[in-house]
This record gives C-alpha cells, sequence and structure tokens, in this order.
C-alpha cells in the first residue's frame, strides 16, 4: 500500500501519471528554471499564482467567482469525467458542485513548468475530520494570467471521493 503521506509517494505518483516528468527533467537540467519563469510572460510567471488562487477562493466559500479565474475560451476535464467550455459554464458548474459539496480544500504541493502548474489538494473528510490526498490537478494558463486548460484526476477509493461523488450527483 502507497503512503501517501509521504512526499515520494506523491510524486511516485504524478510521474506515475505522466505529469511531473517534464518538471522534474527541467529542474534538473536547467536550475535557473525559477529565473527562467520570471523574466517571461506573465502567464509563466504566474501559473501556479492561480492555482494558489483557486483554492483561496474555494476556501473562503466564494464560490461565485471560481468561473472568473478561467479565460473565455477554457477547457475543463472535471471529476465527473465531462467537459465543459468557457468561464461562464464552468462558473456555474462550480457554483452548483461546491454549493453542494463544501469542501474545505488545503495545497499540498505544486510543481510549476511555464504555463502549467501541477498541483495536490487535500480535502477534510466530513466523517473523520483528517484531511486526505483527493486530487491531482492540471492548471495550464493563457498569457493573461487566465486558465486555459485544466484537467481534475481525483483520487479514487476515500471518504473524499464519496463526497465529491454526492455533490456531482447534485449538478444538472
Amino acid at each position: 500500500m502507497i503512503d501517501f503521506k509521504q512526499p515520494t509517494a506523491r510524486i511516485i505518483v504524478a510521474i506515475a501519471l505522466g505529469l511531473a516528468a517534464p518538471a522534474i527533467a527541467r529542474a534538473q537540467t536547467a536550475p535557473a528554471a525559477a529565473e527562467t519563469n520570471q523574466a517571461g510572460d506573465a502567464a509563466a510567471k504566474g501559473a501556479c499564482d492561480v492555482s494558489r488562487e483557486y483554492v483561496k477562493v474555494i476556501s473562503a466559500g466564494n464560490y461565485d467567482a471560481v468561473g472568473g479565474l478561467f479565460a473565455d475560451d477554457a477547457v475543463y476535464m472535471g471529476p465527473d469525467g465531462k467537459t465543459r467550455h468557457g468561464s461562464k459554464e464552468i462558473g456555474e458548474f462550480y457554483k452548483q458542485f461546491l454549493g453542494a459539496y463544501k469542501p474545505q480544500i488545503r495545497a499540498v504541493s505544486f510543481i510549476q513548468q511555464d504555463r502549467d502548474c501541477i498541483m495536490e489538494l487535500e480535502n477534510k473528510s466530513k466523517k473523520s475530520g483528517e484531511y486526505v490526498l483527493t486530487a491531482i490537478d492540471h492548471f495550464t494558463v493563457d498569457s493573461q494570467g487566465k486558465v486555459a486548460k485544466f484537467i481534475v484526476y481525483v483520487r479514487p477509493g476515500n471518504a473524499s471521493q464519496r463526497e465529491m461523488n454526492a455533490a456531482l450527483a447534485k449538478v444538472h
């Protein structure tokens, strides 16, 4: 059994999902990657900034504001397996879903490369009160600093997934 509380285990899972390999390779070959990102465009500099804002907005219960983080032509592949397009449709989904789910999330780690940010999330279980690893989110940010593409990978088989599925069943 994998102990997801260990950072090494989380990195292995990210690599297995094919998410971390490019960032790790770049970090090993380009120690000045952070400097390169800071010298790049606003989106590259802030790829994980919008991810942090996403957590902040959701944690504050400001579900109406989530859609504003997305570009007008954004593509969102959510935990229900459905693809949604545009900030308006994505925002409406989040308003309904988060209103039913009411998560208590926190970011565990970030991996940034250029316009991409991989973020691990934990959610506080309504049953146990403990935080459990819930998802790995992959954000791609456009030149305006908005989310252009977003994919959610949900960790299967835990209480948070069951709570999430119950909330998704209430979304129209």
